[in-house]
This record gives C-alpha cells, sequence and structure tokens, in this order.
C-alpha cells in the first residue's frame, strides 16, 4: 500500500533536507554537550564522568531543546 510518508516514497530532495535536519541536530547536541559541559576533547571531559542515567538525562533535555 502506497504511504506518501514512508521514506522509501520520499523525493530525492526530501529524503537529503530530512537528513541535513537529522545531521544538523546531531552536530548541535555535540556542540551543546562541548560548550555546557566543558569538555576538553578528550575522553576525559566532564560529560564522561557522568553516570549513565545522568547522561540519558542531558540527552532528553537537549531532545526537548531541540
Amino acid at each position: 500500500m502506497y504511504n506518501i510518508n514512508n521514506p522509501s516514497n520520499w523525493s530525492w530532495s526530501k529524503a537529503f533536507d530530512e537528513m541535513d535536519k537529522i545531521v544538523n541536530q546531531a552536530e548541535l547536541e555535540q556542540q551543546i554537550i562541548n560548550h555546557v559541559l566543558n569538555y576538553p576533547g578528550e575522553a576525559n571531559g566532564i560529560f564522561m564522568t557522568l553516570s549513565k542515567s545522568q547522561q540519558d538525562d542531558v540527552y532528553e533535555l537537549l531532545n526537548q531543546v531541540l
């Protein structure tokens, strides 16, 4: 059954627009984590010291903001 909202039925333009949106959101999330939590760009930043549940809370808040 044809469903226009199914990604396999999207035009190339719509598919690329959706991909740009997803990539942009992922980049914004990473930048926010870096700036808010003072992440120095190494594997020992503040974000890495948070517990798994605290990291999940950060991502949940980011999803609400973005």
